[in-house]
């Protein structure tokens, strides 16, 4: 890895961090690559072990890499977690509104999210779709197994944010999802058929875009928010 001449108007471990994410947007390291050992970067860098060990903490905490023990640090560039990572922070400074503000965003994004999955979806698009209603379905009544469930409702969403075709869309709403998920995980199996409601708007929103009809998909993912919505206030409630 071939490191540029650090810039001198930033802390040491905001330098590093630049020049590795550098090395990443341009393409001198990939997903999977395998970063240099916390010896040769101080090397490379002429920057002491503690500057290095700061500025990879940085870099996982954005998303940038991921550390394997005993194997090394990898390039992941997984961008979400910093903005998750930020939505949590919020979540425990503001912890009355914070699931409504995440509702609040997923009606405004999500039901559009739908409408251009439906024109822009592809084969491939629906299958992944059909494959999470799937891993849901053979859940459904599995009180005990509501994390499979909650993976395929991830998976499902994520499926139609990928079929808008807009690559910005996963940075927005997968820390959303994650984050109304990790509460759903342990509460949702006290809403009485939550899961079946669930699972029914899937299958309609599922048909709407498998039909290419934009309206239909916009106004089934409204209907499905707004159920999710109701369903995390009637926990709140119990």
């Amino acid at each position: 890895m071939e490191i540029e001449k650090l810039p001198t108007n930033k802390p040491l471990y905001e330098q590093v961090c630049e020049m590795i994410e550098t090395q990443i947007i341009d393409g001198n390291l990939k997903m999977g690559d395998k970063l240099p050992t916390e010896k040769e970067l101080v090397d490379i860098c002429k920057v002491s072990r503690t500057v290095i060990r700061e500025a990879m903490k940085v870099l996982k905490e954005k998303g940038w890499v991921e550390t394997h023990v005993a194997k090394g640090t990898f390039v992941v560039r997984n961008l979400t977690k910093g903005v998750e990572t930020s939505m949590n922070i919020e979540a425990r400074i503001n912890p009355d509104n914070w699931l409504r503000n995440l509702i609040d965003i997923r009606l405004i994004i999500e039901p559009e999210n739908a409408a251009l999955a439906a024109v822009n979806a592809d084969q491939e698009d629906i299958a992944r779709m059909k494959q999470a209603v799937n891993q849901m379905e053979k859940v459904l009544t599995d009180k005990d197994n509501m994390e499979t469930f909650l993976e395929g409702d991830l998976n499902f969403h994520m499926a139609i944010v990928d079929a808008t075709g807009n690559n910005l869309m996963r940075l927005i709403i997968s820390p959303v999802v994650n984050l109304i998920h990790d509460f759903q995980k342990y509460h949702l199996y006290r809403v009485y058929r939550g899961k079946q409601r669930s699972q029914a708007n899937h299958r309609k929103i599922m048909d709407a875009i498998e039909r290419h009809d934009p309206e239909a998909a916009r106004t089934n993912m409204n209907e499905h928010i707004i159920q999710v919505r109701d369903d995390i206030n009637n926990i709140k409630a119990i």
